[in-house]
Order: structure tokens, then C-alpha cells, then sequence
């Protein structure tokens, strides 16, 4: 057995209540005692512990719960998971935005829908899931260096049904994708993630959403959507999930809650009304932020639905051929007919959109650059200037898009059933956006506490960060202790509060923060020196 003991510590047991100068006392991955004396108490433990910390002036931390990450493949990559253990994370949840790495056909002809989610997801890894719980069981049995727990994503389900294609399912193919959907719950996945915004999902039409919904509702677990629209039909599309949620009696959470585009500045106040409406009527409705004024996605995503049709190849084909590019161009600046998806190059413009992730040595110059700057410096209109883009790098390439009302996201952060997701794209290399590094420092640093930008107190937004995650996902057994408690896994960060700061910026987004000593999987260490400590 291995024991840890940390004494004299701040603690904050991630529960909501206030702090307490307290020892910590964790035997064999579990916190055996919290409290003030707790390691005189247990002198056998002091004697022969294999570590003994002077935390006096120093924050014990439960480990944060990323509830939203793009993580499925960044798992089995080296270091993949690193910027998110160096922010104090110990748990992550994929399977986000209906996009993820299971379940995978066993043969490698079928590319497209791993070629649509490789800007958000990063490489895929090699091996293969055909059978979702083959996924669930290898994220159970294998060292990942962080707990994960995975939704199904909707995208994957679908293709394995029908394939990378944009229509509504016929009622046999929404039975088959329903019944996949059941067998992935009863794996162990969390929940389903709908991907509303992007191919193949947002052609899904209401009786399979509302099948899906339904085996969600039958097992208690939680229906999580990228909504369809987040800048004008926003109310439009968290109206969608909520009548999912209603007529099926499924739990609901709402993907990265914002309002976005110019025109919807000051309108996340109704939506967040609405929201208590909804659970006034009886539906249980959550909801995740991360603290940024911009988001990240694919750059497809950029272009009308209709060139996703076939996933990435169908855009470049549109691109290609002289008698499709005009149109599909002359698309980026109008709103698109017929669908109720956001055009945000139409709402923001190109010099709001900074380009990312590019592969050809000739386009280094341009990483994190917007598509105004870079059109300007080849002379170039930006429309023609992205496209020949793209077609460079096969569509490989991701977009930091500055289109989120900060206020909006304070509004959403101080809603009292928010949780904390990244929403991080992990890319090893290239630009990325500062949240894959910063989410979770930058809200305690920044938006919890006394300082101008506050709207949480410290305690509620530890709670928040562990415990009401874990809660709300289900990520651990109903009764399983919760938090720095005894019985807990010891999943937990030492910080100094004289030191702790986010540091990563969009001009700089690889910095981890600063003031976090050490963190703790499962009693652990898996980042942090503790040299002089002790």
C-alpha cells in the first residue's frame, strides 16, 4: 500500500462549503482522513508514508471534471492529455459534439467521417472499435494517465448505420441506429452527444432524435447536444433539445452554452430565462461554458451544409470544379437557404477568423494568422484565398472564430446549473485555441472569487469543476463518496494561490498555468514537483 499525507493544507473538499486548514491523509489511491490533525492522528501513516508534504500556505484541490473534451483520440497519442492534467483535470468526458473515434469500421476504406473529425479530434489512433463497448472497456482497462468516461457520439452511430451521408434516416435505419445506440449505453457510456451543427447530424430529423431520446430517457442518462444554432436560433435550438428532453422524459445538457454574432450581443439573459421556464415545466436541463469570447471547429464548417454531403471530400470537390466553387463561395456571405444552421463567416467576417492546424511546410507563415490578414499579404480576395486553402490541406485545417458575447458567458457561467467544459481541440502541433491549455484555471483565476470579472465564489466553482460534474454525468457509482472526502478516489491538485495564474493567450495558447504543485490520479502523481515541499 502507498501513502500520501499532505499537512496543513487549505482544503476544498469540492463540495460547496467553505475551506478548512486541514491534513489529508490518502492510502492506496483513496483519501483515508481529512481534517485538522488528521495526520497526528494516523502517526503510522506519517512514519511510513512514501510522501509527506508541508502544504502550510498551499490549496488542496479535488482533481476537475472536463465535461466537454475532444479527447477520444488525444488519449491514445503521447503527451495528448497533458495540457489538460497540468490544469488539474482527472477526469475527462468524450464523445462530445457527436463526433468520435467509436464505433469504427474494422476496414480502412471508409475514411470519410475520420477525415470530417480530424481537425477537432486530432490523428486517429490505429487500432479499431466495431463494437462501442469494446471502446468503453479499453477507456475502463487501459493507463490513460486521466480517468475517461465517454457519450456516444451521434456521428458514429449513424455512419455505421447509413454511412458519411446527409438525409433523414428511413424508420428501419433509425431502428437499427437506436437499438446501437441502447447497446452503447448499456456498455457504460454516459449519455449521447448530438452534433446538430455538423455532418452527418444535422440532417438528423425528429423521430430519430426522438428514438435515440428515448432509450437515453429509459436508462437515466443524459442527452448532450451541440445545438444547431448558437448566434440567432439559438431560442430556436435549445427549444429543439428541450422538446426532445419533454416528450421523451430524458435528462438534457446543453454543449458550450453561448450566444454569438454581433447582432445576438445581450440576448443570453432570455435565453438563460428560458431555461428556468423549461425546468419550472419539469425538465431537467443543464448546461456547459468555457470562459472565451471566441470558439474553434473545423474550417468546414465554414461553408454551406450542402458541400458536407459527403464529408470532407464532397467540400473539396465543390471547391474544385470552377462550376460549383462560384456558388459555394457566394454562399460564405448570405444566410444559407433552407437550413437552419449559423453562416459565421456572414455574421463575423474574415478578419475575425484565424486559420489553424496547416500541415505544408510553405504554409508555416500563416498559422494563427485570420483569413483577412493572409488574403491581404497574397493580395487575394478572401473567399478565393480559403478556398485554394483548404484544397492545400485536403480540409485538414481548424478555425478560431471570434464570435462569442464575454458577457453572454458570464450570464451563462453565473446560471446556477453550469458546469465546465474546454471544449478543446487537441492538436500537438500548430495553433491552438488558448482553452485546451487554459479553460480551468482562467475560471478560477479570472471568474471566481472577489476580483472585477468574478461571478462565482471560489468554493462554488470547485464544486462545480468536481463534484456537481461527477454528479450530473454519472461519472462514478450513485454511492460512491464524492469530493475530498473519505472513501473518495484521491484525485486531487496541490496549488499555491500566491502563484496560481492562467498564462495561455491566443498569441501564446501552449502555456499551462502556473501555481499547481502537484496532481494526483487516483493517488498518483502524474505532474508536479514536490521537491522542497516536504
Amino acid at each position: 500500500m502507498s501513502t500520501l499525507v499532505l499537512i496543513g493544507a487549505t482544503v476544498h473538499d469540492g463540495r460547496g462549503g467553505a475551506a478548512q486548514v486541514a491534513d489529508v491523509v490518502v492510502r492506496d489511491g483513496v483519501v483515508a482522513a481529512v481534517g485538522p490533525g488528521a495526520a497526528a492522528s494516523a502517526t503510522s501513516d506519517v512514519a511510513t508514508a512514501d510522501e509527506v508534504v508541508d502544504a502550510r500556505g498551499l490549496e488542496v484541490l479535488p482533481g476537475f471534471v472536463d465535461v466537454h473534451a475532444h479527447d477520444d483520440a488525444a488519449l491514445f497519442r503521447p503527451g495528448g492529455v497533458a495540457p489538460k492534467i497540468a490544469q488539474g483535470v482527472t477526469t475527462t468526458i468524450v464523445g462530445n459534439c457527436g463526433q468520435g473515434v467509436a464505433p469504427s469500421p474494422t476496414d480502412t476504406l471508409d475514411r470519410s467521417l475520420e477525415q470530417y473529425s480530424l481537425p477537432v479530434l486530432g490523428p486517429f489512433p490505429d487500432r479499431r472499435w466495431a463494437r462501442f463497448g469494446d471502446y468503453v472497456d479499453t477507456l475502463a482497462r487501459e493507463p490513460l494517465g486521466v480517468h475517461a468516461r465517454t457519450l456516444v457520439p451521434h456521428a458514429p452511430v449513424r455512419a455505421s448505420v447509413l454511412g458519411m451521408v446527409r438525409r433523414p434516416a428511413a424508420a428501419d435505419e433509425v431502428s437499427r441506429i437506436a437499438g446501437a445506440v441502447g447497446e452503447a449505453l448499456d456498455a457504460g457510456a454516459l449519455g449521447v452527444s448530438l452534433g446538430l451543427m455538423y455532418a452527418p447530424g444535422d440532417t438528423a430529423d425528429r423521430p430519430e432524435l426522438l428514438s435515440i431520446a428515448r432509450e437515453v430517457a429509459a436508462r437515466d442518462a443524459l442527452l448532450v447536444a451541440h445545438v444547431r444554432n448558437e448566434a440567432d436560433g439559438l431560442r430556436a435550438s435549445v427549444d429543439e433539445l428541450a422538446s426532445l428532453g419533454l416528450e421523451s422524459g430524458a435528462r438534457v445538457h446543453v454543449s458550450h452554452l453561448k450566444v454569438t454574432g454581433p447582432r445576438n450581443v445581450g440576448g443570453m439573459g432570455a435565453i438563460v430565462d428560458r431555461l428556468d421556464d423549461l425546468r419550472e415545466r419539469g425538465l431537467d436541463v443543464s448546461a456547459d461554458v468555457y470562459p472565451y469570447d471566441a470558439g474553434s471547429t473545423t474550417v468546414a464548417s465554414l461553408f454551406p451544409p450542402s458541400t458536407a454531403d459527403r464529408g470532407v471530400e464532397s467540400l473539396l470537390e465543390a471547391l474544385r470544379d470552377p462550376s460549383t466553387r462560384t456558388a459555394v463561395l457566394a454562399g460564405l456571405e448570405e444566410p444559407w437557404p433552407d437550413t437552419t444552421l449559423e453562416n459565421q463567416w456572414a455574421a463575423i467576417g474574415p478578419a475575425r477568423i484565424l486559420l489553424a492546424g496547416f500541415s505544408l511546410p510553405e504554409h508555416a507563415g500563416l498559422e494563427g494568422r485570420s483569413v483577412d490578414d493572409i488574403a491581404t499579404e497574397l493580395g487575394g480576395d478572401p473567399r478565393e484565398v480559403l478556398a485554394d486553402l483548404v484544397l492545400a490541406e485536403r480540409g485538414a485545417l481548424t478555425v478560431i472564430v471570434f464570435h462569442t458575447d464575454l458577457e453572454g458567458m458570464r450570464t451563462a457561467l453565473a446560471w446556477p446549473h453550469t458546469l465546465v467544459g474546454s471544449d478543446g481541440l487537441p492538436r500537438e502541433s500548430g495553433t491552438v485555441h488558448p482553452r485546451l491549455y487554459g479553460t480551468f484555471a482562467r475560471l478560477l483565476d479570472v471568474y471566481a472569487g472577489t476580483g472585477p470579472s468574478a461571478v462565482l465564489a471560489r468554493e462554488e466553482a470547485v464544486h462545480r469543476m468536481s463534484v456537481a460534474a461527477h454528479r450530473r454525468f454519472g461519472t462514478v457509482a450513485s454511492s460512491a463518496p464524492l469530493g475530498l472526502v473519505p472513501g473518495a478516489a484521491a484525485d486531487l491538485q496541490l496549488v499555491d494561490p500566491a502563484a496560481y495564474a492562467d498564462r495561455a493567450t491566443y498569441a501564446e495558447p501552449r502555456r499551462s498555468p502556473s501555481g499547481v504543485r502537484a496532481v494526483w490520479v487516483s493517488g498518483e502523481l502524474v505532474a508536479g514537483e514536490l521537491a522542497g515541499l516536504a
